[in-house]
């Protein structure tokens, strides 16, 4: 199977389940609200993701160099698990810190004969120290091998990143696929540690990018109520309708919670919104059907139904 059909199947796979407010979490510790509920419980069903003995997914915890390679190239659809380790061998030993005897060495060290991982200068690869955001794209996306990055990063740079950072190519990717969050503040904080749940989030808007539009969701209602809208039409917060910066007007989307797989279809009649990381911004009551007003702000999917 070449790497394309690798990244085509996967998505293919997830999107057989529809989305629903009804869906359930395996895990006890990633409830109906947690910001990593959808991805979570998706990646779960296809064995990309597992939790612990005691029915926990620990979403805020760590996740340190060693497990996060076995999660991305897994997802990648690059090796799969029970080959991995079918194929031990004693003398396996990739690294001067990756024993034969450990448990991730064998995934380590396919994934040095693929030229994925490189190590560190002094020929360790510190399995567990905490991976950060931008080396846990650049294992990903090494893994899916065919991204195409972008030519130019100039609109994808960030208060945090700059066109010299060995990673830019991969977070600048990132960035305009939505892959990654963006915050209030123009950053998206590439040497952060990875949790547990932000790293499924990864993997999850990756293999779905084809698929949905990621971003920050947002309102606007009373207001701007009986305002023109840039279709020409009257603002009614009590309507289903939304703002997208360049869908055409009239297109008619799906926007999710993440957080919740609670969905509402809106049309989109105006343009906004305009801040970091903000894809849509839905009328009052369309919001009110997804979120609570008090979270103002979420993790939000969109995916295109029709155009006008």
């Amino acid at each position: 199977m070449n790497i394309l059909t690798r990244l085509l199947l996967i998505p293919t796979l997830l999107m057989s389940f529809a989305l629903s407010a009804t869906s359930v979490s395996a895990f006890s510790d990633v409830e109906e609200g947690s910001p990593y509920f959808v991805s979570i419980s998706y990646l779960e069903k296809f064995g990309i993701v597992n939790g612990y003995d005691d029915g926990t997914f620990k979403p805020y915890d760590d996740v340190n160099r060693a497990e996060a390679l076995k999660m991305l190239t897994i997802a990648s659809g690059l090796f799969k698990d029970s080959e991995i380790k079918a194929n031990e061998a004693e003398e396996a030993r990739p690294f001067t810190d990756t024993p034969s005897s450990a448990w991730y060495t064998n995934y380590v060290a396919a994934a040095k004969d693929e030229g994925i991982i490189n190590g560190f200068p002094d020929g360790s690869f510190k399995p567990t120290q905490t991976v950060t955001l931008a080396e846990s794209l650049k294992i990903l996306f090494e893994s899916l091998g065919d991204i195409a990055f972008l030519e130019d990063n100039s609109e994808h740079l960030y208060n945090d990143t700059s066109e010299n950072d060995w990673f830019v190519d991969y977070t600048a990717y990132a960035a305009s696929e939505g892959i990654v969050n963006i915050y209030s503040t123009n950053t998206i904080s590439p040497n952060q540690d990875m949790s547990r749940g932000y790293l499924a989030e990864v993997i999850y808007r990756t293999l779905t990018s084809d698929q949905y539009l990621f971003g920050k969701a947002t309102y606007y209602g009373s207001a701007l109520h009986g305002n023109f809208t840039a279709s020409g039409e009257i603002f009614d917060m009590y309507a289903m309708t939304a703002a997208h910066k360049t869908l055409p007007l009239g297109t008619m989307v799906n926007v999710t919670n993440l957080a919740n797989g609670k969905s509402i279809e809106v049309k989109i009649n105006d343009r906004g919104p305009y801040g970091p990381g903000r894809i849509i911004d839905l009328s009052e009551a369309a919001f009110g059907e997804i979120a609570a007003y008090s979270t103002g702000v979420i993790n939000a999917q969109v995916e295109i139904i029709s155009s006008p």
